[in-house]
């Protein structure tokens, strides 16, 4: 297939992209496609998402299936933070149920948090009461600097990341940090290579298939163009980790119901056996990188 020239990659910016191995999605009346960029190997969805699309996939309900479900410590996020003796304050863009937060308060840090849903932030204001919350239209009026922004599994949600960080930097202290953590969802794993057969395959069997679904993550990155793609926006690595989650196989064989879930069970299991016998092997990461004093 000849190279799109009108597509930009959201990572490195090159026009080369060709289609990906994932069948179309139907979502709120629109095909959306996966493209994968010739340059950097970034996986993207096309069309991008509209503001229409993300009110649609983004309802107060959306956090309420995805969080305030169960307790969660952050003990390894807290530990990563506390490497960078120099992080005090820290920004939460996307923060969910804001649990991230409270944590980090209670070790110490002093906490604000970003959303874009303001029937949530007025919960976590409620919630939290020891906290500041902004919506994002609200949080664009502010003009204050912390040491440390912080995205959770929020980046691979954007449909401008570059911009997304572009306009964090600007609330980034000089020499201050980023803290990302998401998926890799491309990079090198047995499950993912397993994933890739399976779709390429069916496309070959059925190339106009469509599927229906939200299209929730608006890119498929690997380690490496995902550090590179920091990099390009300023940042020098001040510590990465690699690891890998059973995600999207089931996480428990009670749970696995029939021969194909029990079948992704057990390459998900045996993924994640070949991970800790090869560093740099995972489907998630934990990133710092330090933003330069100019950047």
């Amino acid at each position: 297939m000849q190279p799109n020239s009108t597509i930009n990659c959201l990572f490195c910016g090159s026009t080369r992209n060709k289609a990906s191995y994932y069948a179309s999605i139907l979502f709120n009346n629109k095909q959306f496609v996966y493209r994968e960029c010739l340059d950097c190997k970034l996986n993207f969805n096309w069309p991008l998402l509209t503001p229409e699309d993300y009110e649609k996939l983004y309802t107060i309900d959306y956090h309420d299936e995805f969080y305030f479900k169960e307790i969660k410590y952050y003990t390894k996020q807290n530990s990563i933070l506390k490497l960078q003796k120099d992080i005090h304050t820290v920004i939460d863009f996307g923060c969910g149920d804001g649990s991230f937060l409270n944590s980090l308060q209670q070790n110490g840090f002093s906490c604000t948090g970003v959303e874009f849903n303001p029937e949530l932030v007025k919960k976590l204001s409620h919630q939290y009461p020891d906290i500041t919350f902004y919506t994002v239209a609200d949080f664009s009026k502010q003009s204050g600097q912390y040491d440390c922004a912080h995205l959770g599994d929020v980046l691979e949600h954007m449909t401008q990341p570059a911009e997304t960080i572009k306009m964090l930097s600007k609330r980034i202290r000089p020499e201050g940090y980023l803290f990302v953590e998401g998926p890799i969802e491309h990079n090198a794993t047995l499950a993912h290579y397993f994933r890739k057969y399976f779709f390429t395959l069916a496309k070959k069997l059925r190339p106009l298939r469509v599927t229906t679904g939200a299209p929730y993550h608006t890119f498929l990155a690997t380690k490496k163009n995902q550090i590179a793609f920091f990099k390009l926006m300023g940042y020098t690595t001040a510590f990465v980790e690699i690891y890998e989650t059973v995600w999207p196989f089931p996480e428990k064989y009670a749970t696995a119901k029939g021969f194909k879930s029990k079948f992704q069970y057990t390459v998900g299991k045996l993924s994640l056996a070949t991970t800790a016998i090869f560093p740099g092997l995972g489907n998630r990461f934990y990133y710092i990188g330090k933003r330069s004093e100019m950047g």
